[in-house]
């Protein structure tokens, strides 16, 4: 009875791959968006020294 059970909860191999997939994007992502932070406050603090120009209005 348990190696039914067990095997009822088993994923196919496909679903396997592509949650390994989603989960590496996401790090790339979460990698890109902390990296995207990490510039935009680098902007900041130039401005706030002056050594960048204010951003042009439109």
């Amino acid at each position: 009875m348990t190696t039914a059970s067990k095997s009822s909860s088993l994923k196919p191999l496909s679903e396997l791959k592509l949650s390994v997939y989603q989960a590496d994007h996401q790090l790339k992502y979460l990698h890109l968006h902390a990296q995207l932070d990490t510039l935009m406050i680098e902007i900041q603090n130039r401005r706030q020294s002056g050594s960048v120009p204010p951003r042009p209005k439109r």
